[in-house]
């Protein structure tokens, strides 16, 4: 990933935190939370060659961050710390979800592994310390990224 993208992924970062400060939704769980979501969907869309939507939503993303060739949607995580991949209970809405580990080091992130949202909705809840409870699937558990992207790469070929 570019500096320049790093950059404007900075910028856009900032002005969602101002769009969003006081919207009844936003739970911001870590320091630069919009940052950390934008690298983890920049990294997505560099891999699989999609573009990057940077549409500044008053009501966020509604938990589609692609739609991809096959038209299923894909919502990408992205943590410090990405032990678990989750989501809050009731809420999982993606056909596919993305775990990916934002590096405060180089400022990218890395995707670890993703996982059908019909499997995650069945998957155990937990409260993990911010009294939200959310499935969570560890990411040793995950289905592996090249599986993903061998499958989005044969909807392009056909």
């Amino acid at each position: 990933m570019s500096d320049d993208l790093l950059d404007l992924l900075e910028i856009e970062a900032e002005r969602r935190l101002e769009l969003h400060v006081n919207s009844p939704g936003r739970r911001p769980l870590s320091e630069d939370y919009e940052l950390v979501g934008l690298v983890g969907e920049a990294e997505f869309a560099t891999t699989y060659d999609l573009p990057l939507n940077l549409r500044r939503l008053p009501g966020g993303d509604r938990g589609v961050d692609f739609v991809v060739p096959l038209a299923f949607s894909v919502d990408v995580k992205c943590f410090r710390k990405a032990i678990n991949l989750i989501q809050e209970q009731d809420k999982v809405v993606a056909d596919i979800y993305v775990l990916s580990e934002y590096s405060d080091i180089d400022r990218h992130a890395r995707l670890l592994g993703w996982e059908y949202g019909s499997i995650l909705a069945r998957a155990p809840v937990k409260d993990f310390g911010y009294g939200i409870i959310t499935h969570y699937i560890h990411r040793d558990y995950l289905r592996p990224m090249d599986d993903l992207g061998s499958r989005m790469m044969r909807l392009v070929i056909r």
